[in-house]
C-alpha cells in the first residue's frame, strides 16, 4: 500500500475542502450555496450532483435524511467533481445515511445535535467499490464538528474532527488521547483482502501527516 501517495492525496483534496466548508468559506468551482432556509419544510432527501454544495441550517429531522451522492464523481475525478454538504444547527432525531463511493465531504457544525440511538451511516453506491478503495483514492468524508457523532459503515470511509469525540464502528476515539498537538484527528475504514481494517492520522494545518499506531 503506498500510503505517502494516499496521505498526500487524503490532505490536498480532502480535508483542506473540509475545513473550508466547516468555517463556510464558500463553495466548490462551479457550484454555489444553497442554504435551506429555517422556515421551509424539512426535506430529508438531498442528491448531490457531482461538483455539487449545499448548505442546510436551523433544521429539525424527524426522519432519517439520506445524501445520495453523485456516481459521477468518481475515484479518478478532478477537483470539481468533489460534492459537499454542510449542516448546521440541525437536529437529526432518526439519524443521517450516506449512499456514496468517493469525492464528498459531509460536514456537522457545532450546532447539529443526535436524538438518543441515531447514527450517522454511510453505505456504497455500487456494489463491491468499498474493497477496491485504497489510500490513494478519495474517500467519502465527515467532518465531525459537534458532540454526539455516531457512526456506523461497512464501506472505505472516512471522519476528520477537529476536537470532538466519535464513535466509529463501535470504537471511540478521541483527538486528546489520539492526537492532542496535532491539528485534526482522522480514522479512515479500508478493507485489506476481506477484512476491514482503520487507518488513523493526526493532521497538521502546516500540512504534516502521522500515521498513528
Amino acid at each position: 500500500m503506498n500510503f505517502k501517495k494516499g496521505l498526500i492525496l487524503l490532505l490536498a483534496l480532502g480535508l483542506l475542502f473540509a475545513l473550508c466548508a466547516c468555517s463556510g468559506a464558500g463553495s466548490s468551482a462551479g457550484a454555489s450555496p444553497s442554504p435551506q432556509a429555517a422556515d421551509e419544510q424539512p426535506r430529508y432527501e438531498y442528491q448531490l450532483k457531482a461538483g455539487e454544495t449545499m448548505e442546510v441550517y436551523d433544521t429539525v429531522f424527524d426522519k432519517t435524511v439520506t445524501v445520495i451522492l453523485d456516481p459521477a464523481s468518481t475515484r479518478d475525478g478532478s477537483i470539481d467533481l468533489r460534492s459537499n454538504i454542510y449542516f448546521d444547527n440541525c437536529v437529526f432525531n432518526a439519524g443521517l445515511s450516506i449512499l456514496g463511493d468517493y469525492h464528498a465531504m459531509v460536514s456537522l457544525g457545532e450546532g447539529c445535535s443526535f436524538g438518543e440511538g441515531s447514527l450517522v451511516t454511510c453505505k456504497e453506491l455500487n456494489s463491491g467499490v468499498a474493497k477496491e478503495t485504497t489510500l490513494d483514492d478519495n474517500y467519502v468524508k465527515v467532518f465531525v464538528g459537534c458532540e454526539g457523532v455516531s457512526v456506523e459503515t461497512e464501506a472505505a470511509f472516512g471522519v476528520v474532527t477537529g476536537g470532538f469525540d466519535f464513535v466509529f464502528n463501535g470504537t471511540a476515539y478521541s483527538k486528546a488521547e489520539l492526537a492532542p498537538d496535532a491539528d485534526y484527528l482522522g480514522v479512515y475504514s479500508l478493507y485489506e483482502d476481506d477484512s476491514m481494517t482503520y487507518v488513523k492520522l493526526a493532521i497538521g494545518d502546516d500540512d504534516s501527516v502521522e500515521v498513528l499506531p
